[in-house]
């Protein structure tokens, strides 16, 4: 399904941002746990769905589903692209 709202690739933009923050998050804080960290992004599709809840609320439920794989997306890339340094400030 192709979305021309405007609204939606506002939130299309900000479901990339809040994957990648989570890889980032969820990175720091298996490190932190000294855990070891598994090659693929631990993160599940229902986990994703949690995230957009935050910033999407009032989406319907089949912009609510592609955000969250958008999310589980830029996650999934960010982990496996290496682009967690062990530094990771803020998350």
């Amino acid at each position: 399904m192709t979305h021309t709202s405007h609204d939606f690739d506002v939130l299309a933009e900000r479901a990339d941002d809040y994957g990648a923050l989570w890889a980032a998050r969820t990175f720091r804080r298996l490190q932190s746990e000294q855990q070891n960290l598994p090659e693929q992004f631990p993160g599940t599709i229902g986990e994703a769905r949690r995230v957009v809840a935050t910033f999407a609320p009032r989406a319907g439920f089949v912009e609510q589903s592609e955000l969250a794989n958008i999310v589980q997306s830029a996650a999934e890339t960010t982990w496996s692209a290496g682009e967690l340094p062990s530094h990771v400030v803020g998350a």
